[in-house]
Parts: structure tokens; sequence; C-alpha cells
């Protein structure tokens, strides 16, 4: 599967551009200061046209307003359980940086199952853990994980709505249970594969 990752923001997350042949594209989890991603869709002709949130913490979203000034008409995708962290500063977290940040355009809630969005048709896992409202999108044979996995980690739960036991319930039902050839893309660092984390994670074993 083709997509294009970028480190953003302050805690460089991997915000990633899933392009389709028919020059419309896909983002998930653009964190601030994207005008490497923008550059990006500028020279390869793409035309977003869904935001996808892996969950609502405020590394992972605080990019949206600058993919909506320069493409108004992109939805953004979050499922229902991390709305409410869209709407507030303290949910988000952004308060912590003194950004105050909040979101009220184009929202759209998802939902655990098959999705389609335009000509992409991909499977959305509903993973609680990290947050209540946490996502994975599965393409093929790539997982874009956000931060419920990482290569030899997990996400932390130590957060409001995290849950230590809830996150390894996700994991070991929702993630691990993928083909092991598949990547798994988290939000930070590194990617992995399913194999690789059911053998090695300190966390899972």
């Amino acid at each position: 599967m083709n997509y294009k990752k970028f480190a953003t923001g302050p805690l460089e997350t991997n915000t990633c551009v899933i392009p389709h042949d028919n020059g419309t594209c896909l983002i998930v989890d653009p964190s601030m200061g994207c005008d490497e991603v923008i550059g990006y869709l500028r020279e390869n002709s793409l035309r977003p046209i869904a935001i996808l949130l892996t969950h609502g913490h405020y590394d992972h979203i605080m990019g949206i307003p600058e993919i909506l000034a320069e493409y108004g008409d992109t939805q953004v995708f979050i499922h229902e359980s991390d709305k409410d962290k869209l709407l507030s500063p303290t949910r988000n977290g952004s308060i912590i940086i003194g950004a105050n940040f909040t979101h009220t355009e184009n929202i759209v809630l998802l939902e655990d199952g098959m999705t389609t969005i335009g000509e992409f048709e991909f499977r959305v896992l509903h993973v609680p853990g990290h947050t209540q409202g946490g996502c994975s999108f599965v393409f093929g044979d790539v997982c874009f994980c956000g931060d419920t996995i990482f290569a030899g980690n997990v996400g932390r739960c130590d957060l409001p709505g995290g849950s230590f036991e809830q996150l390894k319930t996700s994991i070991r039902e929702k993630i691990l249970t993928l083909p092991p050839q598949t990547t798994l893309c988290p939000g930070h660092g590194g990617r992995t594969t399913v194999d690789r984390e059911a053998r090695t994670n300190p966390y899972l074993v």
C-alpha cells in the first residue's frame, strides 16, 4: 500500500497521507506544522477528502485548521467517544501547551467496521484504552494504529479515559488478530509488524 509519512508538531506525530489514483487522498492525524504535508499535496495534485483521527489528543488534531484553510470541504472523522476532545482544550490536552485548541467544523463520527469514503474502502477498529474513542484504520496490509501500540511499547493509560486492561484487550482482540505480516504505523516513532509485537512486545507477552 502506498502512503507518505510526515513527522509533525511538538511530539513528532506521524501524520500520514494516503493517496488514490484519482487524485484524492486521506490524511491521518495532522498535528500542527503541516507545511510539508500541504506542500506534498500541492506538488502531487492531491485533494484531501477526509481527515481520519485515531483519537482526540492535541498532538493528533491541531493541524486540522491548516488543512481546512487550504481544502475547506475536507471532512473530519473521529469516534463518537472522542468527539468531546475536539470541543475542549482541557479534554484534548492543548491547555497544557497554552493553545486552548478546539474544532467544531465538518465533523463526522466513525463506527467500528468497514467504511467507505469516496473511493477509499478500509476497516475501522475501535480500540479503546489509550482513550475511549481510540481507533485504528486498516488499509490492506497496513494498519494506522495511533497511540494504541508502538514498536516495543503501548500507549499510555494514565490520562483521563485511559485503561491499561482495556488497552491490552483491544490490542489482543483487534490488532494482534490481523495477519502477522501487517505493518503497524503508530502515532509516533517507527513502524513495526503484528508478528513482531505479538512475539516481543514486553507489555503483551
